[in-house]
């Protein structure tokens, strides 16, 4: 079965890297391209403007498909039927096209940092995978250097390494390991503990007491968390080299979203690829969700992985 990429088409200032990068992810991975007309309709509220909204469409999708026959890629099946740029009416849209992969770009940015409210949307209720289009200096959309996030919700780790190969990119798996959250650095006791008799080498503890973890446990606590995270890492590094991917993985302690800002940018990543789910409605009106928070903080384009396929 052919893969299907659904491109959204709009006037934003990045739609021609955002073209790229699509017309690029489809030639490397063997996939034909949908185009989908975004248009603000609160902007073409009479048939005057929205018959001059078409004729921008076709244009954009002519300079697209011209674009396309130069890496051999065809933009099938166009929809004509235009999507206002609110993210559930795209999805609907979506829903009769069952792509493989959203791609959007994410300039326009109202709220927050560097990502659209579309884009954002998208990210929390789509079940597709997406790509969104952030770092316009690749504006080639070649992947060369793909970071992977090896905390995912989903088993991303065959995907990940799909992408890389039809790149031929070398790929980077990285956990980043948070030290100090959720660590119990002392507790309460209790009834139980309370009542037991002091025995050969043990304290008596008073009921209500405030008790310290030892500092020996905690470095141990804390020596652990490192070790699976790398083994998460590694396990998703040995299968991008399974496929003879040149492929490693690291560790980094601190903050999950500030380390792979700091990350892609220091070592200009061309992609991030990390799994992603939907989000409940509090998360996204608190913006508290890690993949947005991500998305909207690193310098590369990002690729979230909805659903492995």
């Amino acid at each position: 079965m052919t893969r299907k990429f659904q491109l959204l088409v709009d006037g934003a200032s990045d739609l021609d890297a955002t073209a790229s990068h699509a017309i690029s992810m489809a030639e490397h991975l063997d996939a034909e391209l949908v185009a989908t007309e975004i248009r603000n309709t609160r902007w073409f509220d009479s048939s005057r403007k929205t018959e001059a909204a078409r004729h921008l469409f076709h244009d954009r999708l002519t300079r697209i498909s011209d674009m396309a026959a130069d890496h051999g890629v065809e933009i099938a099946d166009v929809r004509q039927k235009a999507s206002t740029d609110q993210p559930k009416d795209i999805m609907k849209i979506a829903r009769d096209i069952n792509p493989n992969m959203l791609i959007t770009g994410t300039r326009g940015a109202t709220t927050g940092q560097g990502l659209s409210d579309r884009a954002a949307g998208l990210l929390n209720i789509s079940k597709y995978n997406l790509l969104m289009v952030k770092d316009l200096d690749h504006d080639t959309g070649d992947y060369k250097k793909i970071l992977v996030s090896a905390d995912s919700p989903v088993n991303i780790a065959e995907c990940a390494a799909k992408v890389a190969d039809g790149y031929d990119a070398e790929l980077t798996a990285v956990q980043v390991v948070d030290l100090e959250e959720g660590l119990v650095t002392e507790r309460v006791v209790y009834l139980p503990e309370a009542a037991a008799s002091s025995g050969a080498g043990r304290q008596r503890r008073r009921l209500g007491e405030t008790v310290k973890t030892p500092d020996t446990l905690l470095a141990k606590m804390k020596e652990n968390r490192l070790a699976r995270g790398q083994a998460l890492a590694d396990s998703i590094a040995d299968i991008a080299r399974d496929r003879g991917i040149a492929a490693s993985s690291q560790v980094m302690v601190g903050k999950q979203s500030d380390e792979l800002a700091r990350l892609t940018r220091q070592q200009r990543f061309d992609l991030l690829v990390m799994g992603s789910k939907n989000e409940s409605v509090l998360k996204r009106l608190m913006h508290k969700t890690a993949p947005e928070t991500i998305a909207r903080k690193v310098h590369s384009s990002v690729l979230a992985i909805k659903k492995v396929a």
